[in-house]
């Protein structure tokens, strides 16, 4: 199998199209709203879960199978039904990128492919995480979750802030690195994780005073 490309891509307020209303749909359809999709949901039948969404108007819904020209202006499109032949229809019709549930005849397939991989977040902090086995990238994710914490999510949100500052007050770019580089350091991200944030925190202070 080909090296997969990680693509993080901004899809707030971008059309998706959501083909099937059964589990996996739900799913998907759950993920698009976190990142801010506007999201079309079409299918005869849903799950009560999908019906909620439509109810608190977070989705677009179409109660119907699909037909042709359904892709069209969609930015992402999902073909997440129980039937093979229709997603793999729905693909070949998508003009952009597409994720396709089944991996079955992917390389005849003219759509941009693409796969969801397991993804965690922490505050500002967003990781992927891509095998060949589910089960094992569920594993990771669980791990590295235990192991980039609440902590971590402050640290970033402190380190934003304090960037803004040091660009905000040093107009040098060469003394702003030195800065940088210090501030988000092995030493710095070490007391992180051995003492907290707060003590992470007291070391970046005395850093900026140095200044």
């Amino acid at each position: 199998m080909a090296k997969l490309f990680p693509v993080l891509i901004d899809i707030e307020g971008k059309k998706c199209v959501v083909f099937g209303g059964g589990s996996v749909a739900e799913r998907k359809v759950k993920t698009l709203l976190e990142y801010g999709a506007k999201i079309t949901l079409i299918s005869p039948e849903i799950t009560e879960k999908l019906k909620q969404f439509i109810l608190e108007g977070k989705i677009e819904y179409f109660q119907r199978e699909y037909r042709k020209g359904d892709t069209k202006d969609a930015f992402l499109v999902v073909p997440a039904t129980s039937d093979s032949k229709i997603n793999e229809k729905i693909a070949k019709e998508a003009k952009f990128l597409v994720n396709l549930v089944e991996k079955k005849k992917i390389n005849k397939l003219k759509a941009i492919i693409y796969t969801v991989p397991a993804i965690v977040e922490k505050g500002d902090l967003t990781i992927a995480i891509s095998t060949e086995f589910p089960a094992l990238s569920k594993l990771l994710k669980e791990e590295i979750e235990k192991f980039y914490g609440k902590d971590f999510a402050l640290y970033l949100k402190y380190l934003n802030k304090l960037r803004r500052e040091i660009q905000r007050k040093i107009p040098d770019d060469k003394e702003r690195q030195k800065i940088f580089k210090k501030i988000a350091s092995k030493k710095t991200v070490s007391i992180l994780k051995q003492k907290g944030f707060e003590n992470a925190k007291e070391e970046i202070e005395k850093i900026i005073n140095e200044v």
